[in-house]
């Protein structure tokens, strides 16, 4: 007797903890995906600011980094907290979000930080573009604006939690092991047990609680946060708590179903599960004659404390109450299906007359059912713990690239961009000579061009003017005469001729077409404008082919790093399997990068005549357009198509009208396409607003892919 009431306390006692150890390991995993992986935990600290109580902390913050950067703005400040709470829930800020949360939490998980603050960069650019209706205070906010939302250390216990973080950022193996552990814990129980199919529904149950007790975290959570917490931000942390506890639900979704199927599945051997005695027992207790006063006195406490939650929180009571009585209806439900699907197996049938005569003998295919069905959730909360990719729940929905929602499952090399040939080289550039362009690269951006080939070379300023550095002169003056034809050259050294003797500016990159005294720019203002763009529009997908003229790879980093769009960079590998639109989006890589010459050095900067595949670029009437392969072969993976007329050195928007309208161009891509088996990756124009290169790409983008496309070699 002794022996069996000990085995009976042993059992009782490895299926309590198997089941603890089995809550720890998901509660493990669910953190370890959703805090330790970079993409989940931006996504969901992007995703709080849906809650008003996280918005209305960051637009504060917004107000007051604006009116610290530009303190005349104080008596605007209700204007500016109205403009701030629209920024805030718009979602180019998300995106800004998003990527501050990224850097904190590569701080965080890299221990590199000595000061852990989320920072939101590019707040200038929103700011002044949600102050549009207010001029007058648009200008006036400061384009470099960034602001500090908070800083670890300043939370209670923030150093503690950032230690802890890292050391169970290591833990994947021990969230492994806890659910072995707890899984064979309650296989040792359910072993000990004098009636272990009865075990098996006790474990089941048990797991099922367990889950509800997740769901019950994840729901209210947060709000428990907010009533007990005393913190001055306590409000903005209980809506960031929301959005990472929200996530619980699924995962208690799925403990829970899993406890009640391995329970009903049990269930469904045994003779009778008694859930109207358990009622009855349940209500005697509640309502019944109690003649120990500590019971009654406990039963008095339960049920006050139970009428108070429902009187002062009457809908989470009521959620509670409807998950309870659901969870319930759930277990009889499968427990029925269950003993249905039993008797229709033909090998229980075959043995229906022996089983009736003896309820002790074993039902050897149900019992495999029930191992395997053990199994098969051991199995998948095994998979759920451990798998490494992000927790997706708490992101922002992409709902369009590029303009359009059907191109955000494509791949980059099955997607069309608008190009521009010579895309630096404006038409309202001042001073600029025998531009390609009608407008310069923002206005681009803002008509839709998503390609440019811009040429760069090393350059100082000579009072209103530019001096190209020419390392090689006479091969230099060779190599631009060839580009910019016998009337460039003599109008480029006239002009560098009237800069000699003049006091020199210090050396920078500049994008220029062959001379930079023809008309040039600085490429790091150039492309901080893109990065604005991006940040303003967080859909959209470019591409930049560089021909660097003697400009080193690492300089071009330099100039990337310091206009910040080294942020936006594309870091994969530029080839197939490309990813999707969608894929870069989510990732903020939303820029590749080629060199026409040199790019070894900086592993985001590629070779473009590895990348892509091109076809000729000059000529001189539309009928001598050729689509055979070019500079590079055809090995790339990406088709450029070069489409313009060459009349150096002066472009003529009069010829851009002929071979860009509608039919023309069309016809050009549709003939590439039989010649090549797939339309271009980038068709590069010159005055890309003059004739029909938008609507044409646009028009191709929104066909359905080919189902057969050839193969490119």
């Amino acid at each position: 007797m002794a022996a069996r009431h000990n085995r009976r306390i042993l059992s009782v006692a490895c299926g309590v903890l198997g089941v603890l150890l089995i809550l720890g390991s998901v509660l493990m995993g669910y953190v370890r995906r959703s805090v330790f992986n970079e993409r989940a935990f931006a996504d969901r600290v992007a995703a709080s600011l849906e809650d008003p109580r996280v918005a209305e902390f960051v637009a504060e913050n917004v107000v007051d980094a604006v009116v610290s950067a530009q303190p005349d703005l104080i008596g605007l400040r209700p204007i500016l907290v109205g403009v701030c709470r629209g920024v805030v829930s718009s979602a180019p800020f998300r995106a800004a979000v998003r990527r501050g949360a990224r850097t904190t939490h590569h701080a965080i998980m890299s221990g590199t930080g000595k000061s852990i603050v989320l920072t939101v960069q590019d707040l200038g650019a929103l700011v002044e573009s949600a102050a549009a209706t207010h001029p007058a205070l648009a200008k006036r906010i400061p384009p470099g604006l960034s602001a500090a939302l908070g800083s670890l250390e300043s939370l209670p216990g923030g150093e503690r939690a950032m230690a802890l973080v890292r050391i169970a950022n290591r833990m994947r193996i021990a969230a492994f092991a806890l659910l072995a552990l707890g899984i064979a814990l309650c296989a040792a129980s359910a072993w000990l047990a004098s009636d272990r199919r009865r075990a098996i529904v006790r474990i089941g149950v048990a797991l099922a609680i367990a889950g509800l007790v997740l769901a019950i975290v994840g729901r209210f959570g947060s709000d428990v946060l907010a009533l007990f917490a005393r913190h001055d931000r306590a409000p903005a942390l209980a809506g960031l708590a929301g959005a990472f506890l929200g996530g619980l639900m699924t995962w208690a979704a799925v403990l829970g179903f899993a406890g009640l199927v391995l329970a009903a599945a049990s269930a469904s051997l045994l003779e009778r599960v008694p859930l109207q005695p358990w009622a009855d027992g349940a209500r005697r207790w509640l309502t019944g004659p109690q003649p120990r006063m500590r019971l009654r006195l406990a039963r008095g406490l339960l049920g006050a404390v139970v009428g108070a939650v429902a009187l002062l929180w009457p809908l989470p009571a009521a959620t509670l109450a409807v998950w309870l009585l659901g969870l319930v209806l759930t277990f009889a439900g499968l427990r029925e299906a269950f003993v249905a699907a039993l008797h229709l197996l033909p090998q229980v049938e075959a043995r229906a007359g022996r089983a009736q005569a003896s309820r002790q003998s074993p039902r050897r295919g149900a019992v495999a059912l029930v191992g395997t069905l053990a199994v098969v959730l051991a199995g998948g909360m095994a998979w759920m713990v451990l798998r490494s990719d992000g927790d997706a729940s708490g992101s922002e929905e992409i709902v369009a690239c590029n303009g359009s929602p059907a191109l955000c499952d494509r791949k980059l090399d099955q997607v069309v961009f608008p190009t521009a040939h010579n895309a630096m080289s404006g038409a309202d550039i001042s001073g600029w000579m025998f531009p390609n362009q009608g407008a310069g690269m923002h206005r681009q951006l803002e008509d839709g061009v998503r390609g440019f080939l811009i040429d760069v070379h090393y350059a100082v300023p000579v009072g209103d003017k530019v001096k190209t550095e020419l390392d090689n002169e006479g091969a230099a003056m060779a190599k631009y005469e060839s580009a910019l034809g016998p009337e460039g050259m003599a109008a480029a050294l006239r002009i560098r001729d009237r800069l000699t003797g003049q006091k020199e500016g210090e050396r920078d990159v500049y994008m220029c077409h062959g001379f930079c005294e023809l008309g040039a720019q600085r490429l790091v203002p150039a492309l901080r404008e893109v990065r604005d763009f991006l940040v303003a529009n967080p859909g959209e997908v470019l591409i930049f082919v560089i021909q660097d003229e003697g400009v080193t790879p690492l300089d071009v980093e330099r100039c990337f790093r310091e206009s910040g769009l080294i942020d936006f960079v594309y870091r994969g590998p530029a080839r197939p399997p490309w990813p999707t639109l969608r894929e870069m989006v989510a990732s903020d890589q939303r820029v590749l990068v080629m060199a026409e010459n040199q790019s070894a050095g900086v592993d985001w900067y590629h070779p473009a005549l590895e990348v892509l595949q091109e076809t000729p670029y000059t000529f001189h009437d539309p009928a001598e357009f050729s689509n055979r392969p070019n500079r590079g072969g055809t090995s790339g993976s990406l088709l450029l198509m070069n489409h313009w007329i060459e009349s150096t050195p002066m472009p003529k928007p009069s010829n851009a009208a002929i071979v860009n309208a509608h039919d023309a161009l069309l016809a050009r891509i549709r003939a590439f396409r039989r010649e090549r088996g797939r339309l271009p990756n980038l068709v590069a124009v010159d005055f890309y607003d003059v004739g029909d290169l938008i609507p044409v790409v646009r028009e191709l983008n929104a066909a359905p892919l080919a189902a057969g496309r050839r193969k490119t070699r």
